[in-house]
């Protein structure tokens, strides 16, 4: 059967119906697996889906429960990241899933509803700190949920009520081979985070192989012999129109440890530590590096952006400035960076980093651009009216920007220019930067002496002149 095909005759929705059943108790004897083992790693197969199954069927360990004052409405969490799925390598780039339980801590059910656009979405990222950086390695096309269980992962008492809803205080839980069945994965192009809202059906283009739509991440940046190592971590973010409707959607993203092991063509990701809840992955930098600064910088009627930033002294008289910013959930999104440095600053060793989207996603991949102007350093992408498809920095995604400068740190305001039309069209952050420094002044005694100078050349001048 060729790569990504699925055999004719099976109604795929009906049967992850059914493995919805298995998972609320069904009796189904089936060997277990660990993740990344070699039957693990096999494609596309129904017996590695019911097995998926089974392992979802075990209990959860009890956890710390949500306090019992819950938030109005509908507000979903991501209570758990509970396993990795490890897929053949293709091209150069590995492919992952993520295993995870959703949580609807809030007061009111949560639309389930697979055949309309009355569902959540589920998207799955991985990100790497290394040297001071922190920067997104992978994502994924977006996970369309279909059929809801009714468990009790976040201890806050649920209602019993599944299928086509979640329930207040219920817990939905999905294997790893869930969030990495290619079929059930839409384009994350198509998703406004802000408003919730997606269409339905998604698109469904032709697809092949291991990799395509799942969370892709280089090998180099995997294989310590190249451009990997350091600490990384996994990150799921649910997006549905109802918490978006409550004012919850900005704790739906959590993040978890993770390590990275393997060689050549095949590498394999496993859990470490715990999930932090209702923690974006760009939280991970401070929590990990106290030196880290961060600032929430929330647009105006709009979504949330996250800005980390840490400076490291060189020891040579200059300083090394890194930035990352994350757009969790607008859908103006951000078109350019700015940090404002002095005329007289030497600035060197600029760059900017990105993660690449792929299998097919419309926009255009181009890095941004930077200019030095008379008092700031400004990245930028293609302006909108140019280019709508342009590398905006749009929600479930981070960027970097980074410089040396010859001038000490101090407090500054960074700009981040909105990319879609509308107000307001920039906003400000309060972060770290080069510190102010004054052009260069002359004391009195300086100009005395500098007059007395040009005096005395005017005067040698003058007799070499008459000479």
């Amino acid at each position: 059967m060729a790569p990504g095909r699925r055999p004719r005759g099976i109604d795929w929705w009906a049967l992850s119906r059914c493995l919805g059943c298995l998972q609320a108790g069904v009796s189904l004897v089936l060997p277990k697996m660990e993740a990344g083992s070699a039957d693990h790693r096999m494609e596309g197969s129904f017996g590695k889906v019911l097995m998926d199954a089974r392992r979802a069927a075990e209990p959860a360990e009890p956890t710390a429960g949500i306090p019992a004052s819950r938030p109005w409405g509908t507000d979903l969490i991501v209570g758990d990241i509970s396993a990795v799925g490890n897929f053949a390598s293709e091209a150069g780039l590995e492919a992952f899933s993520l295993g995870e339980s959703v949580c609807n801590i809030g007061s009111q059910n949560a639309s389930w509803e697979h055949g309309t656009p009355q569902h959540p979405i589920a998207g799955q990222n991985m990100f790497r700190l290394k040297s001071g950086r922190f920067e997104q390695i992978g994502q994924a096309w977006v996970f369309h949920e279909f059929v809801a269980l009714a468990q009790n992962l976040c201890g806050c008492t649920c209602n019993g009520q599944g299928g086509n809803m979640l329930g207040a205080g219920c817990s939905n839980p999905h294997t790893s081979g869930y969030l990495g069945l290619q079929e059930n994965l839409g384009p994350k192009s198509e998703i406004n985070a802000f408003a919730g809202t997606l269409p339905f059906p998604p698109s469904n283009p032709s697809f092949s192989g291991p990799v395509a739509r799942r969370l892709q991440v280089k090998i180099s940046d995997l294989d310590p012999a190249q451009n990997g190592g350091g600490l990384y971590f996994v990150e799921v973010q649910y997006v549905a129109a109802e918490d978006s409707a409550a004012g919850h959607r900005d704790n739906n993203a959590s993040y978890r440890p993770a390590n990275i092991s393997g060689s050549g063509t095949t590498w394999n990701a496993t859990l470490t530590g715990s999930t932090q809840r209702e923690k974006p992955a760009i939280r991970a930098w401070k929590d990990h590096d106290p030196g880290a600064v961060e600032t929430d910088v929330k647009i105006s009627g709009e979504g949330l952006l996250i800005l980390a930033a840490k400076v490291t002294d060189l020891g040579d008289g200059f300083w090394h400035y890194e930035y990352a910013l994350q757009n969790l959930n607008s859908d103006r999104s951000a078109g350019s960076f700015s940090i404002p440095v002095s005329p007289y600053a030497i600035v060197q060793n600029i760059g900017f980093n990105d993660v690449d989207y792929h299998s097919g996603e419309p926009y255009d991949g181009t890095d941004w651009t930077v200019t030095r102007g008379q008092d700031a350093l400004t990245w930028s992408t293609i302006p909108f009216e140019v280019n709508p498809d342009a590398n905006a920095l749009r929600w479930g995604t981070l960027y970097n920007f980074r410089f040396d400068a010859n001038v000490p740190p101090g407090t500054t305001d960074a700009t981040i220019g909105l990319f879609k039309p509308g107000t307001p069209l920039s906003v400000s952050a309060e972060t770290v930067g080069p510190g102010r420094v004054v052009a260069p002044t002359l004391s009195v005694a300086g100009v005395v002496l500098l007059t007395g100078l040009l005096f005395a050349v005017g005067a040698l001048l003058l007799r070499v002149r008459r000479a």
